[in-house]
């Protein structure tokens, strides 16, 4: 059984050759100790087995022998790998292919950014990098619980940040200061901070200690409801403590200031159709451009549209950036008083809009228009109701509120 399983991997071939004469070429093969097996005869042919790797030696001794020979079979791993080479390369082809996607997955190859206003994707992109997050960074290196917390310090305007992986794409979601909400989303332990300097205008608590009451003057970062609770015994001492997640909805009385100017003389911009494009590939991050377009315009827009491969939520790191160059010229135009003056109360009346569509509620309107050096400024603030608590995580080791 070992014998014929060692032939199998080896490799063998059935040769025949006519019976009269050829007892030269058999004691040829012996002679040449190439191994040989399983002789059969008849009157008309001889049949023997030999290794598949000695079947091509055979060709000489037979014509030292001077006679001919067939091969009527070949059997073994080296004939099935032979007959089925083609097969074998698409198998370890698609193995390749799998262990690359899965190597691939391992990393983050796309950053979607949403919700930002007063920050650009840009800047906030050059934050992750400063935190060593970027194109190609290992998925279990990033703490998106940590990471939210770096960007709120980097960035004080913003005051809700929500971050997550999925597939190879990390997302990061905003909410900037005017657009903010009491995070009931947070599972660990933490507080309820105020986003604003303002004057507490209600708090409706439903787990957790507040800190604050109604008419309280608190600064941005203060705690207004805390994650920490007591339990008190009869003698109105701390029997246990507890560290839960503080959910509240707190609204403050807050001044928002607003600031817009708009000079009285402005540019207008025409588009001519002289349009050049070019293009830029994305390579594991590298960037390679293979020509760029030559562009003499005197003034032009750069239009850029970047397109990632991917299947849904799973990124590659393969896409290419269209760079689009828009020829312009610039019609130089001048506002009238009213104008402008209409143009300046649209763009606050705007303002006003999507601050209560956030469901913020404006009590006064303090802002006043005036012309300063060939412009028109709309300068003041607004006095408003508007939610600021907001889910703060802390560490329960370094908790140290006294709640009273």
């Amino acid at each position: 059984m070992i014998g014929y399983i060692l032939k199998y991997i080896l490799g063998f071939v059935q040769i025949e050759t006519a019976n009269k004469g050829n007892t030269r070429l058999l004691n040829l093969i012996k002679n040449k100790n190439i191994s040989m097996w399983g002789i059969s005869e008849n009157p008309d042919v001889i049949s023997f087995f030999i290794c598949y790797r000695d079947r091509n030696k055979l060709s000489d001794i037979a014509k030292k022998a001077g006679c001919e020979y067939k091969i009527i079979g070949s059997y073994g791993l080296p004939v099935k790998i032979t007959q089925n080479k083609g097969r074998y390369s698409v198998i370890l082809g698609i193995i390749v292919f799998i262990v690359l996607i899965y190597i691939e997955s391992l990393f983050i190859w796309n950053i979607r950014i949403e919700g930002e206003e007063d920050y650009t994707k840009d800047e906030i992109i050059e934050a992750l990098s400063s935190l060593d997050i970027s194109y190609g960074s290992y998925k279990k290196d990033i703490d998106t619980v940590s990471l939210e917390r770096q960007l709120r310090q980097k960035f004080d305007d913003i005051a809700w940040i929500s971050c997550s992986i999925r597939g190879t794409c990390l997302y990061i979601d905003i909410k900037e200061t005017l657009d903010v909400f009491t995070d009931t989303s947070l599972d660990v332990p933490s507080n309820i901070v105020s986003v604003r300097d303002c004057t507490i205008y209600s708090i409706i608590t439903s787990e957790g200690t507040p800190v604050v009451k109604v008419g309280d003057e608190v600064k941005k970062g203060d705690i207004l409801v805390s994650g920490t609770v007591n339990l008190y015994d009869d003698n109105a001492e701390i029997m246990d403590t507890h560290y839960i997640p503080a959910k509240a909805d707190v609204k403050g009385i807050t001044r928002i200031k607003y600031y817009d100017s708009i000079s009285l003389v402005y540019y207008k911009k025409e588009y001519s159709k002289n349009d050049k494009s070019d293009y830029t590939f994305s390579i594991f991050g590298y960037k390679i451009r293979p020509y760029k377009a030559k562009v003499n315009y005197n003034e032009f827009d750069t239009v850029s549209k970047d397109s990632i491969l991917h299947i849904k939520n799973l990124y590659f790191p393969f896409g290419y950036t269209k760079n689009t160059y828009r020829e312009y010229s610039l019609i130089m135009k001048e506002y009238s008083n009213e104008e402008v003056t209409l143009l300046a109360n649209t763009k606050l009346k705007q303002y006003i809009c999507d601050l209560q569509e956030k469901g913020v509620q404006i009590l006064e309107n303090n802002v006043k228009i005036s012309f300063e050096d060939g412009k028109c400024i709309a300068e003041g603030d607004l006095v408003a109701i508007m939610n600021i608590g907001i889910g703060e995580e802390f560490d329960i080791g370094k908790e140290d509120l006294l709640i009273e």
